[in-house]
């Protein structure tokens, strides 16, 4: 069973490949499995060392159930036990949740990946009641906590993590898509790892030091070589390298409209399959129903971003 110390390293979110001519009304599977397969391969050989799947770059909302299974068996398949296999069983209620964990752990998946309920708005005590309940019900399968303010309607806040860092608790790990706060590894950092990721693995680096230990990114999906330098220098407690790696990451131009972040929660999925397609690592295809529109302001800056981190990559590949 995985447990907090095996969280190490880069963990990418992976896009779900799109299968070429699937209409929005055909309900067959729009899972690119050849796709899929290749993408797996790749990541696996060129060192990363965890594979989150069906989250918002997965496009984990807009995948029937039987394609999120569809995908999540066929990764854990090609992966063999290479590297552990997280996957959202997000979902809108509990015993949905606990019904897609159940599942995904007959499958071989080493960690589900959760948030709050969030059709309505999350109470803490109706958050820590949910994770209470999952790790009541699923006893033998790690969570991580996708902890995404922009989508869930939660803010995260301190008392939530010192409730669910409990000793019943199956919650390892959490995703840092909010702005760290230094508190909550204070209460809870003995027993989850904190993964701060794109846009924020400087905070959490800067109050963690070298217990920074892993990563999350969604741009590993067109190469993951500046990430796997970054957690590299990071273990070694190198800083000046850490912040040499950090500033060639950061000066990759966004990937959107600075001027328009406030939209970025409206499109997301759309401007990350543009850029994944854009920096030529993997094949993934274009974006499912309803997630479609994208400004060409937006195309414009996912490209842009996709074709510079190419090129660092390449660069990065020079240098090893």
């Amino acid at each position: 069973m995985l447990t907090k110390s095996d969280v190490r390293g880069v963990c990418a979110f992976v896009p779900t490949p799109l299968k070429a001519g699937v209409a929005t009304g055909d309900l067959a599977s729009s899972i690119d499995l050849d796709a899929t397969i290749s993408m797996v391969d790749r990541l696996i050989e060129d060192g990363v060392h965890m594979l989150a799947l069906a989250g918002t770059t997965g496009e984990g909302a807009a995948l029937l159930w039987d394609e999120k299974r569809e995908f999540v068996a066929a990764v854990v398949e090609r992966t063999a036990g290479r590297i552990p296999i997280f996957a959202s069983a997000i979902a809108l209620g509990t015993r949905e949740t606990i019904r897609q964990m159940r599942e995904f752990q007959s499958l071989g998946v080493a960690c589900a990946i959760v948030c709050p309920p969030f059709w309505q708005t999350p109470t803490v005590d109706n958050a820590v009641g949910f994770i209470d309940d999952l790790s009541e019900s699923v006893p033998e399968l790690p969570t991580m906590i996708y902890s995404n303010k922009f989508f869930f309607k939660f803010e995260f806040p301190t008392e939530f993590w010192r409730r669910v860092a409990s000793d019943s608790s199956t919650v390892i790990a959490t995703k840092v898509s909010y702005d760290f706060r230094p508190e909550d590894y204070d209460v809870a950092g003995d027993r989850i790892q904190f993964m701060g990721g794109e846009g924020n693995f400087r905070a959490v680096h800067d109050t963690l030091g070298k217990e920074a230990v892993a990563a999350w990114c969604t741009s590993a999906a067109m190469g993951p070589e500046p990430w796997l330098a970054l957690v590299e220098a990071v273990a070694a407690d190198d800083r000046s390298r850490v912040e040499g790696v950090l500033g060639d990451i950061e000066a990759v131009p966004a990937p959107l409209p600075m001027d328009e972040f406030h939209l970025f929660s409206s499109y997301n999925v759309q401007l990350e399959k543009v850029r994944i397609n854009a920096g030529g690592y993997v094949r993934c295809g274009g974006t499912r129903a309803p997630y479609t529109d994208l400004p060409e302001k937006w195309i414009a800056a996912a490209k842009q971003n996709g074709e510079a981190w190419a090129k660092l990559c390449t660069r990065y590949r020079a240098e090893a």
